[in-house]
């Protein structure tokens, strides 16, 4: 009798054990995980100083408390960025009675070419809901950092680059709060979805 109760005592006490182990892991994977997430958006654009392609200054009011999609690239990429750019801007636009008026923010990685004026003749091509922004190397580089974007030069010619960089949409709300990703290449229809999703957050 005695033996069977520390048996059950025993195995309460690894099953409690067990449980606790579980839970400290949730919440230490919690707790990484909001570390190496990207912080709120409009607290990071008022530290720096961006300017859209217009001219003004790019800061928590460009957003409009609107959702938003940034996506990283530069004007002299030719694929990724010109495609993602057209698809988000049509899907949007088709969308346009379904969701909430959505910030399409296309933000360059390549300040040395990628001027105000430059930008804004490129954004003219992609449809009237695109703002364009550029700044600083150092900005820059801040901004993409918070989301943990990856990119680097690589040389063509003598006199000419291109960039290697993360082809990774991001998902603002209207509050400003980081709600996921759209991969490059993604399924038509799992970003029109997500699209929804946010404009209803």
């Amino acid at each position: 009798m005695i033996k069977k109760t520390k048996k059950k005592i025993l195995l309460i006490s690894i099953l409690i054990s067990f449980i606790v182990l579980l839970i400290c892991t949730f919440l230490l994977a919690e707790y990484f995980a909001r570390q190496n997430s990207p912080k709120k958006i409009t607290s990071i654009v008022n530290s720096l100083t961006l300017i859209d392609h217009k001219g003004f200054a790019f800061n928590s009011n460009s957003f409009k408390q609107q959702p938003s999609l940034l996506f990283f690239g530069f004007t002299h990429c030719p694929e990724v960025c010109p495609t993602t750019l057209s698809e988000l801007s049509e899907i949007t636009d088709n969308l346009k009675t379904k969701i909430k008026t959505t910030n399409i923010i296309f933000i360059t990685l390549d300040p040395e070419r990628d001027t105000q004026k430059h930008l804004k003749e490129y954004i003219q091509y992609f449809g009237k809901n695109i703002t364009g922004v550029t700044g600083t190397i150092k900005d820059l580089k801040k901004m993409a950092n918070n989301f943990n974007v990856y990119y680097e030069k690589e040389l063509t010619s003598k006199n000419n680059y291109t960039l290697n960089h993360t082809a990774t949409v991001f998902m603002i709300d209207k509050e400003g709060n980081y709600r996921g990703t759209i991969a490059w290449g993604e399924n038509k229809n799992s970003t029109i979805q997500k699209i929804i999703k946010l404009s209803n957050y």
